[in-house]
């Protein structure tokens, strides 16, 4: 009877140990998967380069072309602030 016992708990440990292991198996693999899938990355890197090329554009813009622009955009924000005030209205 101890012996059938003994078998019994043996039996029981190496199902738990196996269905262990197996689960062990399916979180290594679902943590793997994200690893191996590339089907987002060419358009993350279409972006990248995009935001790499607006700032670009705008430190040029700025650093070369800002003084040219700088007095008739004051004049149109002038005239739009007294547009929205009404101060220009007679």
């Amino acid at each position: 009877m101890l012996s059938k016992m003994r078998d019994g708990v043996d039996l029981t440990g190496w199902l738990v140990l196996n269905v262990l292991a197996a689960g062990r198996r399916r979180l290594r693999e679902a943590l793997a998967r994200p690893l191996r899938d590339h089907r987002g990355q060419t358009p993350t890197e279409y972006l990248m380069i995009v935001g790499l090329m607006a700032v670009v554009i705008v430190t040029a813009f700025v650093l070369w072309f800002w003084p040219n622009v700088q007095g008739p955009l004051q004049q149109w924000v002038k005239n739009v602030k007294d547009s929205i005030l009404g101060s220009s209205i007679k």
